[in-house]
Formats: structure tokens, sequence, C-alpha cells
């Protein structure tokens, strides 16, 4: 099968080490596609040039490893909406899920309104505590993800607190999502398709008291920070039978509700009294082999590239039904 793999070309203002953090999934995941048969073309995709659209059309599937373009969250939805229009199948969500998911304040309004548990939560409209919730609250961009504006400032406990960290955060995003925090175990559920991953908890033991138990960009990206010490992920998770459970249905319930497909991580936390709430529903988490995707899946008893296979798989089967549309598309295009 001819497989195009896509991803964040960058540009010329990226570092070294920007590059080869983008470049070290995609040859992972080319690696183990070559390994299972397939002929695999890289399209990086930069901003304002669109012959990757046209390119991809030339084969069976898309891999998408894309997280934007030029670092910018936003353009991942647009791209994986072109990629629908295409009739080309792809990995991971679609762009309906990708949206939502992408915009936290959104996402939160609709499952809170179909009954599934999340924090309390509000839009900044100004530099104060929203009406409603109560201290200590969580500020963050309310439209980026992997932990992008999450620092150790980020929780606030006081009235002076949230005021400070609102005007600052404000500096960079238009829209800031304030919720209420909720100090208690931190859960991720796997999801490949309807398929549920072994659970994944993190261990807050060796984080410093000084910090509050929350899973910041450094804690996530920055190797040797005392936030990335601090934050060790247990795969799979020591957690009973009934308790996993009730995380996983609510898990699901939300993973669902929001058109989950393709492959996503929902991020959960456990109060003092058992309820589980839901952080956020990741679409299309990083793919690295050390990755907490890739653990989860370890666990399960797969090894990379049975995980890259199954990705592969479970987006044939989704888009078995588009095979009349994609070969129209070709002839039109031809």
């Amino acid at each position: 099968m001819k497989v195009a793999i896509v991803y964040d070309g960058g540009s010329s203002d990226w570092s070294e080490t920007d590059v080869a953090a983008v470049m070290a999934n995609v040859h992972q995941v080319q690696a183990s596609l070559r390994a299972g048969g397939h002929r695999t073309t890289l399209l990086p995709v930069h901003l304002h040039d669109l012959r990757w659209l046209s390119r991809i059309q030339r084969h069976d599937l898309v891999f998408n490893l894309l997280e934007g373009i030029n670092g910018v969250a936003c353009y991942e939805d647009w791209s994986v909406g072109a990629m629908e229009l295409t009739g080309v199948p792809f990995t991971g969500c679609r762009f309906s899920a990708i949206t939502l998911c992408h915009r936290k304040h959104v996402a939160n309004t609709l499952l809170d309104r179909i009954g599934v548990p999340v924090p309390p939560f509000a839009l900044a409209r100004k530099n104060e505590l929203p009406a409603g919730l109560k201290l200590p609250v969580i500020v963050k961009p309310a439209s980026e993800d992997a932990s992008v504006g999450i620092d150790a400032g980020s929780v606030c406990d006081t009235k002076k607190a949230v005021k400070e960290r609102l005007a600052l955060v404000s500096e960079q995003w238009n829209e800031v999502m304030v919720q209420e925090f909720v100090d208690g175990r931190e859960f991720y559920v796997g999801f490949l398709g309807k398929h549920v991953l072994p659970l994944s908890e993190i261990s807050f033991e060796t984080l410093a008291p000084k910090y509050w138990r929350i899973v910041s960009y450094a804690a996530k990206w920055v190797e040797g920070s005392p936030e990335f010490k601090g934050t060790v992920p247990v795969t799979p998770a020591k957690v009973d039978r009934p308790l996993a459970d009730k995380i996983v249905a609510v898990a699901r319930r939300a993973w669902d509700s929001l058109g989950g497909e393709g492959y996503g991580r929902v991020d959960m936390r456990v109060a003092a009294d058992g309820q589980p709430y839901v952080l956020e529903v990741n679409p299309n988490p990083d793919l690295s082999t050390d990755a907490g995707y890739a653990c989860m899946a370890r666990a399960e008893g797969w090894d990379y590239d049975t995980l890259v296979a199954n990705v592969v798989n479970e987006a044939m089967d989704r888009h078995g039904g588009q095979d009349a549309t994609r070969d129209l598309l070709r002839q039109v295009s031809a």
C-alpha cells in the first residue's frame, strides 16, 4: 500500500531541536510502515503551500502526524478538513472531533450538557475570577494542546493570583479558560477506535511540594526539569477494578460524544470522593515510541510495529465505504 506521511514542515526560524523533535517520530512511523511492507512518501506541510493536497491523492492512505503548521495548532484542524475533502483515507480523528477538542470551552460545554462530569469552568472575560468558580483554579489557553501555556504558575489559589495570571496569559492567547482545580489522581484512557488500552496514571510522589500536582509543559517536554522528574507515568495503572471501570465509562462517553475515531486519549482526574472528571479529550496524541500512548499500547501487548499497523487498519476499515468517492475524485483530478 502507498502511504503518505504528512507532518509539520516548520519554517526557517525553527531550531535544529524543533526540527529533530518532529522528524524523530516521522522516521519512527516510516520505519514501522516499511517493516509492514508499505511504500512511504514523506510530505511536509508548509504555510501557503497546498501542493501536498494534490500529492496525497496518489496514495492509498495518509498517515497524519500533523500537530499544526509552523507550530500553530489551529492549522491542524484546517489541514484535516482539507484531507477529508480529498476522499483519501487518513489515520486519526476527523476534522469535527479535532476542532471540538482543540476548543476546550466548547468541548466542555457539550460534555457538561449531556451529563459527562467536567470541573466547573468559564472563559475569562476580564482579568478577574469568573463568577461562580471556587478557588483554586487552573488558568490555561482555551485552544491549545500538549500543555502549551501551562506551567508552575497556572494554578491560582487567590483572586490576586488569578488576576495576575490572566493578565499574563491573555497577552499571548485571545481565549483563556479558567477551571476549578481538582486535586486528585490523574489517569489517561487511551482509545484506538472503540478499543480501550490499559489505563495509565501519573504518579506525583516525587514532585516537590512547592509544585501543584499538574502535568505542565515542562513535565511533558523539558527533560531533567523538576516537573518532568516529578510526574512519572505508571502503566498499567495500579487501580482497583470498580474505579477503573468507572473511569473508563466516563472516558468512553466523552470520547464517543465528541466524535472520537482513529486514536486518542482522554485525560481524567478522580476527586477525593471517587468521582472521575474529564479534563481533556486529546485526538491524535503523540505517537513517539516513548510517549504515553505507545506505553499504553505496550501494556496491551503490542510492540510499536503492531501499534502502527493497528492505527493503519482502523483507518482503512473506517474509510472502507469511501472507495467509490476516492476513485471519482482521482478521475476528476487526472
